[in-house]
């Protein structure tokens, strides 16, 4: 058998070799008498058209891989002069009306300050208006919030705390550690602590470290930036890709415009978790990080952390885990509440960097976050360092320079304060509120529960065609709720904290009520509500436009406050 293949091998190639020296003659004689240097030339510009076409062809095939079809055919769609008049016409009378809506807003607030007072006025002046413009706030927020997340202090003697704390380190500034030695040392204690829950400090991950930064989208970026530097400087990837699941949070797309990162998106199994199949499939040569949420924000679904560590080792690439929301809430949720989680920490192998908020359940004031890392080899890739600069050597370890001590040393104080204990407690809480609302909405007719993980964020839907889940939450918005809004599919979520978890009964009732209502009111929905942008949104197949509608929204909003 063996001679025989190997004879065919031979007759093969002695074929193959014949044409080949055919051809050879073909261009020998076709080229006869041509000057070498249009020989040189030629090949030189066939070559370079060659990887011309090869290099529009690759990127076409990236935009249709990470954008779609429908973006790409609607992107050329509208460079076409009539679609495109008719769309920007479409778009002003859209903006025209919702400028017009936040004009009348606003003709009730006081006027507005566009320049410096020629004198300053007193601090009793100053103390007034301020109360004035507070009144305007949303208020009883501690024990009776209406608010989904955003708020979730709930002590009053702690929030007093951490205001104390913060007035007698507002001065101090970590840029300059000689002289404020000790909010360095805090800083660094809260970020053991913080580590401590989820897998660092330990025998095993000694190694884990960190910084704390302003919040979670900051904590994402600067993960995101060091793992993106680590990979170019180990593996020489110079056109990074990372993939992210349809529901990881919006932060890592405003890091793929800051970093130039190609996102390639993966989706959600039937219970709303990343799918590891579709990630595997999805990495490629330029792979330089996965993103998984413990959990996410949009269903409160916590991804399989351990199985997309064991893809990032496999494939020598980064994880990161999002737990900006879970961090100090899942390493306290008693296994009696629900089958044991799955490790989503740095206990998971492969686990590179993780991101966990102080500001939301470690109740600290707003403006703080941890970013932590699996070594200080990785953290090293977060720091910017100055060697000839005139102003002296110069070396920063995060995004902004200075920063505020009063930040740190309340955000000490909120995690001294609680202890393990409190956050104990306030888990059980949490899952105790999340349940019984969960168990409420599946008693509603033409609801549904979204994802499986009992956590701090209930999601639902409706399973009634003809029931609007968006005229649902305008309906709530008049009795008082701010409920979160989602898309794909259409649902609406509440996330519970200390601030509102006793007002889980009234939800309920209301919710009741908002739904009748909406399957009562023969689809006219609600004056002045916010159904038919949302169905819009959600409606349209071209998402670019959708992204330039809501970047004016935006300019609106800024404009108009």
């Amino acid at each position: 058998m063996v001679p025989d293949t190997r004879k065919l091998s031979y007759e093969f190639m002695f074929v193959v070799s014949n044409k080949m020296d055919a051809m050879m003659i073909i261009v020998d004689d076709f080229l006869h008498g041509t000057p070498p240097s249009r020989i040189v030339g030629g090949t030189v510009l066939v070559s370079y058209l060659g990887l011309k076409i090869i290099s529009v062809g690759t990127d076409f095939y990236c935009q249709l891989r990470n954008r779609g079809v429908l973006r790409v055919v609607f992107e050329a769609a509208k460079s076409l002069p009539i679609l495109n008049q008719f769309v920007s016409r479409e778009k002003a009378k859209l903006i025209a009306k919702l400028d017009k809506d936040l004009r009348k807003k606003i003709a009730a607030n006081p006027l507005r300050v566009v320049e410096l007072p020629i004198d300053g006025l007193s601090s009793r002046e100053i103390l007034s208006e301020a109360d004035f413009r507070r009144a305007k706030d949303t208020c009883q927020l501690m024990k009776s919030s209406q608010m989904s997340g955003a708020v979730y202090m709930a002590d009053h003697e702690h929030c007093d705390l951490l205001c104390s704390i913060y007035s007698s380190f507002v001065h101090a500034n970590p840029l300059h550690a000689d002289a404020f030695p000790s909010v360095t040392r805090m800083e660094s204690e809260v970020v053991s602590m913080t580590a401590s829950l989820l897998g660092g400090c330990s025998a095993t991950n000694p190694g884990v470290c960190g910084l704390m930064t302003s919040g979670g989208t900051e904590s994402i970026l600067t993960a995101i930036r060091a793992s993106r530097d680590y990979m170019r400087a180990t593996r020489h990837i110079r056109r990074p890709e990372m993939i992210v699941a349809v529901s990881a949070h919006a932060a890592v797309y405003k890091a793929a415009e800051y970093f130039n990162i190609q996102i390639v998106r993966v989706p959600v199994d039937k219970d709303f978790r990343m799918d590891v199949d579709a990630t595997a499939r999805a990495i490629r040569k330029n792979t330089i990080l996965i993103y998984a949420s413990a959990p996410g924000y949009p269903h409160g679904t916590v991804d399989p952390v351990e199985k997309l560590g064991a893809l990032a080792k496999k494939n020598g690439v980064c994880l990161h885990v999002d737990a900006c929301l879970g961090g100090f809430v899942l390493p306290f949720i008693p296994s009696s509440k629900q089958s044991p989680l799955p490790m989503f920490d740095f206990r998971a192998p492969g686990v590179t960097s993780l991101s966990v908020d102080t500001h939301k359940y470690g109740l600290s004031q707003k403006g703080s976050s941890v970013v932590l890392y699996a070594s200080s080899l990785l953290r090293q890739y977060q720091y910017t360092a100055v060697m000839d600069w005139s102003g002296g050597l110069y070396i920063s370890p995060s995004q902004p320079g200075s920063r505020s001590g009063g930040l740190i040393a309340q955000t000490w104080a909120s995690l001294l304060h609680l202890g393990r204990n409190g956050y104990k407690v306030m888990t059980e809480k949490i899952c105790s509120a999340s349940a019984r609302l969960r168990a409420g909405i599946s008693q509603i007719r033409g609801l549904q529960v979204l994802g499986s993980d009992v956590t701090m964020v209930v999601a639902w839907g409706s399973t009634d065609p003809l029931l609007d889940i968006y005229v649902v939450n305008d309906i709530m918005i008049t009795k008082g709720w701010h409920l979160s809004v989602l898309h794909t599919p259409a649902a609406l979520h509440m996330c519970i904290t200390p601030a509102n978890l006793e007002r889980v009964p009234e939800l309920l009732s209301d919710l009741r009520e908002a739904v009748d209502e909406a399957q009562n009111s023969n689809d006219e929905g609600i004056s002045g509500g916010k159904a038919p942008i949302y169905g819009l949104a959600g409606a349209l197949p071209d998402r670019d436009l959708v992204g330039d509608i809501l970047k004016d929204v935006q300019d609106l909003m800024l404009k108009h406050v």
